[in-house]
């Protein structure tokens, strides 16, 4: 049985820069990031969902622009922060 793999969220530099602001360079859950990151978005008038952010992480994670530890689609286990570039 092949599995296909999860389609990859459409780009929303709106959203992507809600995530990146909200992002801390100390590790966090990513629960905590998407709680954050909807308060934020709402207090912008940026409707969206805790899936759509979670999306928009992995997406963010896949492409190195934040770092992650643990499997980022086990949003209380695992953990991501800015890069200590950034």
């Amino acid at each position: 049985m092949d599995i296909e793999p999860a389609p990859v969220p459409s780009p929303n530099p709106p959203l992507d820069a809600v995530i990146l602001q909200c992002v801390a360079s100390e590790w966090c859950k990513v629960a905590m990031l998407i709680a954050r990151t909807t308060d934020a978005a709402r207090a912008q008038s940026i409707e969206v969902t805790a899936q759509d952010i979670a999306g928009r992480i992995y997406a963010l994670a896949a492409s190195g622009q934040i770092e992650t530890q643990g499997n980022v689609r086990r949003w209380r286990a695992a953990e991501v922060r800015r890069h200590k570039s950034a």
